[in-house]
């Protein structure tokens, strides 16, 4: 609600603990839950909360991990490949 201005009902798809060293010294290392919720009006963003954002399909996202690895976060990378999965799994995605 606070970021980007609405709520729904949400399912935990699956969680995980990741590890990720940079190159300053100093580490991530969380343990990160990730959800899944429908909404289909526009969002109304906080611009105090959201920098940027965009609607993308999840093909396109895949295709850009590839082509762009160091754009995406180690745990933005590790959750798309999760739930990109989940989307062919359960027919959402050719």
């Amino acid at each position: 609600m606070e970021e980007m201005g609405f709520q729904t009902e949400l399912k935990e798809l699956f969680s995980f603990i990741y590890k990720a060293p940079f190159d300053n010294g100093l580490t991530e290392h969380e343990l990160d839950h990730v959800m899944l919720g429908y909404y289909n009006d526009a969002p109304e963003i906080n611009p105090e909360e959201v920098a940027d954002w965009k609607w993308i399909k999840p093909r396109t996202v895949k295709e850009d991990i590839a082509i762009n690895p160091d754009n995406y976060t180690a745990w933005f990378k590790i959750i798309f490949e999760r739930f990109y999965g989940h989307l062919l799994k359960n027919g959402f995605e050719q």
